[in-house]
């Protein structure tokens, strides 16, 4: 047996044995931590030198019109800081300096050595996001501010990682240089201003005017209440800058009130309404851009009037490439084709063969006798299966005896409409025994495709423009592929610019949007004179703006802008109408204005055929609406009234209008004949508040 010494020896030994271990793992860690911090320190000198030689080479750029922050907080941060915030002609530019010993670019991805380093493009992004939403009270659109990682360390060629540019130093001055011009010295001036506050530097007092270089000026800054003197100097900056340039970029101008409308966030579907002219397209499309950037998921942009789509993708792509490759503009019918196809479904469609079975189903029915003191056209009754039967998705006849015909004013009794319905029903007949489809049977059974395959439709978010054109059939087609959700759907619209027959309201359609309308009423398009002779038009007209309630046509709206009386020419003959026209064009032309900020807007199909021949044998260029896609060239805009729907032009010329109402066509009634007077009244108003500066209207004396 060992002795009980021997016991407390080795029990000493191990104590200390622990202790001793103890000590060196300490001191590993402190020599770890020691190597640690020495990194770090070594990082922050690296840091140091590649931000003090992205100094060097971006503060010159103050000689070509930028401003340049250094060394800033994040907003609402106190240790967060940015590297460099420039605020130049091409818009606001956030920059962040890097000296990295490896860098790769693969697939789109920024790799540091083997590492993937995603989390600095993101953290990038936040900061521009974080931006944007500190000064959003001047209407700076999130369009307007880029960011980049700049490698000192590297020579790159700019590319876009997501929503992040990599760059090397030695580009970064070309890449600026190229961006597309945002921003006018005055309004660099008032921006800067305003991210200077919002971003203060990061040992100064955030009220404290910045120092030379920097080219904030610090009586701005100075003043009391500096956000009111921020939002109105940069809101008439904006409006000047954008009516200087082409008219595509002023379809793109943004007012500040737009822009906290852009960022809201509704808990379900939403609305925006308001007069011609307030830019209820232009927020709808800044939104898009805003909900794409901050979703991997496709938003849809959608409405009937076809041209709308191509061009807002185009606008789309001058305001964010990135956010517009995530958006998915289409008219509403081709988005039917596309849900059929992804279902695996095939529709045989053919209006024309649709016409010829109404025809067959008129001739075979008594409809003609029994309708005929009603209105004796059959096209009336074709509008009324298309637009108010069809158009709802109606399959019994007690709910379109009970029906409230929005939008038609020719009373029918219970009698008239079960005579229309045995008229639909002999013309659905019709359709079958030829087994073709219209456009109604389109849109149904694309609703009803998503109604079965709902997981085949991912969109983050569903926006229509132009509401008021859509049958109820379109839009619960629409309203089921946004599906339930907040933020999910944006309607946007005004009943005042229905042009056509019919309608619906958003309860037929189980759509409430109670607590998330918003009526916009300041019209930036435009000028006093211009609104003045539209509205004279429909002053007298009562319209539902698909709610049910009746409105009055005269409205209420602030017009900011002063402009020239429109030029009323009247002609005795087609000949001198034609002759007016070409003057009108080549001296507006000949006066600085490019022939791409003309459109020359018409009633009919046949008419923009006739004028298209004027235009051609005067040398003048031009393009049909249904081939513009909303690039900037140097040809006037030629199209109908309805295809210029939810566009702008600088000067618009009406030539063929009347010196009255039309005639009444024979069979016709008084009640439908003031329903199609209407309707012309509309298209009229929508032609001429299409005009931002200045209006042309060619008369033919009757």
């Amino acid at each position: 047996m060992e002795s009980p010494e021997l016991e407390v020896e080795m029990g000493a030994g191990e104590s200390a044995l622990r202790r001793s271990t103890e000590l060196n793992g300490e001191a590993d860690a402190l020599f770890d931590l020691v190597q640690q911090k020495r990194q770090l320190a070594h990082n922050f000198a690296a840091a140091c030198h590649s931000e003090q030689e992205l100094a060097e080479i971006v503060r010159p750029l103050s000689v070509l019109g930028w401003t340049v922050l250094e060394d800033r907080r994040w907003p609402g941060s106190k240790r967060a800081n940015v590297d460099f915030l420039l605020v130049g002609p091409g818009g606001v530019v956030v920059l962040d300096a890097k000296h990295w010993a490896e860098l790769e670019i693969r697939n789109g991805v920024v790799f540091r050595g083997d590492a993937r380093e995603d989390d600095e493009v993101a953290k990038l992004a936040r900061l521009v996001g974080s931006i944007v939403e500190s000064i959003a009270d001047t209407g700076l659109a999130a369009a307007a501010v880029s960011a980049a990682m700049v490698f000192t360390s590297h020579a790159v060629r700019a590319t876009a990682v997501g929503p992040v540019t990599v760059v090397g130093a030695g580009q970064v001055v070309a890449w600026l240089a190229g961006l597309r011009q945002r921003f006018t010295g005055d309004q660099v001036t008032v921006v800067a201003a305003a991210i200077a506050r919002a971003c203060p530097e990061i040992d100064g007092d955030p009220l404290r005017p910045t120092p030379a270089p920097v080219k904030v000026q610090p009586r701005r800054l100075a003043e009391p209440s500096p956000a009111l003197i921020d939002v109105e100097a940069i809101t008439q900056s904006l409006l000047e800058s954008a009516l200087a340039g082409p008219i595509e970029d002023w379809m793109t101008f943004l007012h500040p009130d737009q822009n906290k409308l852009v960022r809201s966030h509704w808990n379900g579907p939403a609305r925006i309404r308001g007069p011609a002219g307030t830019g209820k397209t232009v927020v709808g499309l800044h939104r898009a851009v805003y909900l794409a950037e901050r979703t991997d998921r496709p938003v849809l942009v959608t409405s009937f009037v076809k041209t709308l789509p191509v061009v807002l993708s185009s606008l789309a792509t001058r305001l964010s490439p990135n956010a517009a490759e995530r958006i998915e503009f289409v008219g509403v019918h081709a988005l039917a084709f596309r849900a059929l196809e992804r279902t695996g479904q095939k529709i045989r469609l053919d209006q024309k063969g649709a016409d010829r079975a109404f025809q067959e189903a008129w001739r075979r029915t008594d409809a003609a006798t029994k309708l005929g003191a009603v209105d004796e056209r059959a096209s009336y009754w074709k509008e009324e299966i298309d637009c108010v039967i069809k158009g709802r998705g109606l399959t019994e006849f007690g709910d379109y005896r009970e029906l409230r015909r929005v939008g038609r004013k020719t009373p029918l009794q219970a009698a008239d409409r079960a005579h229309v319905w045995d008229l639909y029903s002999a013309y659905e007949a019709e359709l079958a025994e030829q087994g073709i489809q219209d456009f109604n049977d389109l849109l149904i059974r694309a609703k009803a495709a998503v109604d079965t395959y709902p997981d085949l439709f991912t969109y983050s978010a569903v926006i229509v423009d132009e509401v008021q054109d859509l049958n109820l059939a379109a839009f619960r087609f629409l309203a089921a592929l946004a599906g339930d959700g907040p933020d999910r759907l944006l309607i946007i619209g005004d009943g005042q610019q229905s042009v056509y027959p019919g309608g619906f309201t958003l309860s037929e359609a189980g759509i409430s949007v109670a607590g998330r309308g918003t009526v916009l009423r300041v019209n930036y398009r435009n000028t006093r004179e211009i609104l003045e002779e539209a509205a004279r038009l429909v002053s007298t007209d009562t319209f539902e703006d698909l709610d049910g309630l009746p409105e009055p046509g005269r409205r209420d709206a602030e017009v900011p802008r002063r402009g020239y009386q429109p030029v009323r020419w009247m002609a005795e003959r087609q000949a001198g109408l034609d002759s007016a026209l070409r003057l009108q064009l080549t001296r507006t032309h000949a006066m600085g204005v490019p022939w791409g900020d003309l459109a020359v807007l018409v009633e009919r199909r046949w008419d923009v055929r006739r004028y298209e021949r004027t235009l051609r044998n005067a040398g003048i260029p031009h393009v049909d609406l249904r081939e513009y896609d909303g690039r900037t060239t140097d040809e006037v805009k030629l199209g109908t009234f309805k295809r210029a729907k939810g566009l702008d032009f600088k000067y618009v010329l009406m030539p063929g209008l009347r010196t009255g109402p039309p005639e009444m066509s024979p069979g016709e009634t008084s009640d439908s004949y003031a329903e199609r007077c209407e309707r012309l009244r509309r298209e009229l108003y929508v032609g001429m508040t299409r005009a931002r500066d200045g209006l042309w209207l060619g008369y033919l004396r009757s």
